[in-house]
């Protein structure tokens, strides 16, 4: 390392891990583009690597892993474009938001900010969080931010990212607290679904932690936790779709948790121009809504029915169970949509696919009601 240590003024790139960061002294590294720095121990605060008090006016991309933050934060100059924060053991120092907050604060300029811990620190009480103005940010991600994750709601609320069209939030166990979280990630929601205006394609899984999956192609947020509550979730997705006017035109809904029949009509209100669903057929209310016209009518006439654009249902029964529901729902809808006279009518079904057990396949039933517009795949031969 002393060969090398008088050339760091020329390096372009460098990826370091523990033991080679110790023998890099205070040093600039003018021509530094790319920097990695990683160890497999915890390195403490008092004791990170010298090289992080250097010169980097030409650094673009920053990657520090299990590295201690605390202390006087260099600046890193207005060049730098990408950064990525991990500690991913307890055994890491935690990083406090006040750190995070004075690293975004320092360069204004960046394109993609990664965060991932297994502890964080609250924000202190005494030094207020000033507005982070990131303009140029797409894409921004904050994993597993364990018990403390409600402690990031200071953070997100100070940041604005009006071009950010990649948003993925990871939060572990808790409930206290949920709503102003999710208040805190309404204008990321916003900026995605703005900046992807149609053909949006919207996921809820629940089997068994909750996933939010909204988006298209590289415009997409995701909000993924263990500990809130499923109605407040659906609750504030359903506001979240009717106030932004989302497009959404496929939608997949897996659940080991039956939302309330309310909870799912107020969502599918808001889905009129869904074409294509991925549905899982243990989700009972979802055939209990979608099997009859929505409770409130239009001027007297006609109740609309729910997801009136449907044509292409995919339905996914690992267990087995019983199809009367799902086909009396399916008729219900047959039958309407061949009213020509009525005016909310639902579109006709194109086609119906049933992933499920073999002896689904053999069900008269589905062949009866929609002849080749039936296609059976069977989970076993998965």
């Amino acid at each position: 390392m002393e060969k090398v240590v008088p050339h760091i003024g020329r390096w372009k790139l460098a990826d370091l891990s523990d033991p080679a960061w110790q023998y890099l002294p205070q040093t600039p590294a003018p021509r530094l583009e790319e920097l990695s720095i990683s160890r497999s121990h915890d390195i403490y605060p008092a004791s990170g690597p010298k090289i992080l008090r250097g010169e980097f006016t030409s650094l673009q991309s920053l990657t520090l892993d299990r590295v201690g933050l605390a202390g006087s934060l260099p600046n890193f100059g207005r060049n730098l474009r990408f950064l990525a924060v991990r500690q991913l053991s307890l055994m890491d120092s935690g990083i406090t938001y006040n750190e995070i907050h004075r690293l975004l604060l320092l360069h204004p300029n960046l394109i993609e900010v990664e965060l991932q811990a297994s502890q964080w620190s609250n924000p202190s009480a005494t030094e207020p969080l000033e507005d982070v103005d990131l303009p140029n940010l797409h894409r921004f991600s904050l994993l597993d931010p364990g018990s403390n994750g409600l402690a990031s709601i200071p953070l997100l609320q100070k940041i604005s990212a009006p071009s950010c069209t990649s948003f993925e939030l990871g939060i572990g166990y808790y409930t206290e607290g949920s709503l102003e979280l999710l208040q805190a990630l309404e204008p990321f929601f916003a900026t995605v679904v703005t900046a992807a205006a149609k053909n949006l394609q919207l996921s809820i899984t629940n089997d068994p932690g909750f996933v939010l999956e909204i988006g298209r192609d590289e415009s997409r947020f995701k909000l993924s936790t263990w500990g809130l509550c499923q109605d407040l979730e659906l609750g504030w997705v359903t506001d979240m779709l009717a106030r932004y006017r989302s497009n959404i035109t496929h939608l997949k809904l897996l659940t080991q948790r039956t939302p309330s029949g309310g909870t799912l009509s107020n969502l599918f209100t808001n889905l009129t121009a869904v074409t294509e669903f991925y549905v899982e057929s243990v989700i009972f209310e979802v055939w209990r809504v979608l099997g009859r016209p929505a409770r409130t009518t239009v001027e007297g006439g006609p109740a609309p029915w729910l997801l009136p654009a449907l044509e292409e249902l995919v339905i996914f029964d690992p267990l087995g169970i019983d199809c009367g529901l799902v086909i009396s729902s399916i008729l219900a809808r047959e039958a309407a949509a061949a009213e020509i006279h009525v005016e909310h009518r639902p579109t006709r079904l194109k086609g119906v696919e049933y992933q499920g057990m073999p002896w689904v396949g053999d069900d008269r039933r589905w062949s009866e009601l929609l002849g080749d517009r039936f296609v059976f795949k069977s989970l076993t031969n998965h």
